[in-house]
C-alpha cells in the first residue's frame, strides 16, 4: 500500500500541473490541422482571384499597360517627329543632347487643387521653423537660467567668504584687545574711564 502511494505522483505537484505540450517546428502535425490549414490557404487564394477590382485599380492597370507599349507610327505626334528626322531611342534636339526618355507621367488622384501640395509644404516648413525657434528659445532660456544660477552661487560664495574674513578679523581684534589688556591693565582702565567719563581712584 505504501509503495503504491509513493509510486503515484501527487496531483498537486508541479510536475503534474506544469505539463506543457512540445510545440517544436519540426514535429509532425496532426492530419486534421494540416487539412484545415490547406483549406484556409485555398480559400484565401480563391478570394483573391474572385475579388472584383475597383475602378481605380482597373484604371491603374490600363494606364500601366498603355505606358509600357511604345508609340507606333499611327500616333500623330510620333509621325511628326519622324518626319523631322527623329529615330526611336535617339535624344531630342538639333544636336542630340536632349532627353531620351519621355517626361514621366504623374497622375494626380486627390481632389485637392493644383497649388495645394505647395501650400502644405510651405505650412510644414513654417511649422518646422517655429518648432526650431521654440527649441532655440528654450535652450537659450535654460542657458540663461544656468548662468543666473552660477552667478547667484558665486555671489553667495563671495558673501560667505567676506563674512568669514570679517569673523576672523573680529576674532583677531578681540585677541589683540585681550593681549593689550593683560599687558597694560592700567591703560585699559584709563581708556575705559575716559570713555565713560569716570574719575580715577
Amino acid at each position: 500500500m505504501k509503495l503504491n502511494m509513493e509510486e503515484e505522483e501527487d496531483y498537486m505537484s508541479d510536475s503534474f500541473i506544469n505539463v506543457q505540450e512540445d510545440i517544436r517546428p519540426g514535429l509532425p502535425m496532426l492530419r486534421q490541422v494540416r487539412e484545415a490549414r490547406r483549406k484556409e490557404e485555398k480559400q484565401q487564394e480563391a478570394n483573391l482571384k474572385n475579388r472584383q477590382k475597383s475602378l481605380k485599380e482597373e484604371e491603374q492597370e490600363r494606364r500601366d499597360i498603355g505606358l509600357k507599349n511604345a508609340l507606333g507610327c499611327e500616333n500623330k505626334g510620333f509621325a511628326l517627329l519622324q518626319k523631322m528626322g527623329y529615330k526611336s531611342g535617339q535624344a531630342l534636339g538639333k544636336s542630340g543632347d536632349g532627353i531620351v526618355e519621355p517626361i514621366p507621367l504623374n497622375v494626380k488622384t486627390g481632389k485637392s487643387g493644383i497649388g495645394h501640395e505647395t501650400l502644405l509644404k510651405r505650412k510644414a516648413e513654417e511649422k518646422l521653423e517655429s518648432y526650431r525657434r521654440k527649441i532655440h528659445m528654450k535652450n537659450k532660456a535654460e542657458e540663461n537660467a544656468a548662468e543666473q544660477f552660477r552667478m547667484r552661487l558665486k555671489s553667495k560664495q563671495d558673501e560667505m567668504k567676506l563674512e568669514g574674513d570679517l569673523r576672523r578679523s573680529q576674532r583677531a581684534c578681540q585677541q589683540l584687545d585681550t593681549q593689550k589688556a593683560s599687558l597694560f591693565p592700567a591703560f585699559s582702565l584709563v581708556v575705559k574711564c575716559f570713555g565713560t567719563q569716570c574719575d580715577l581712584p
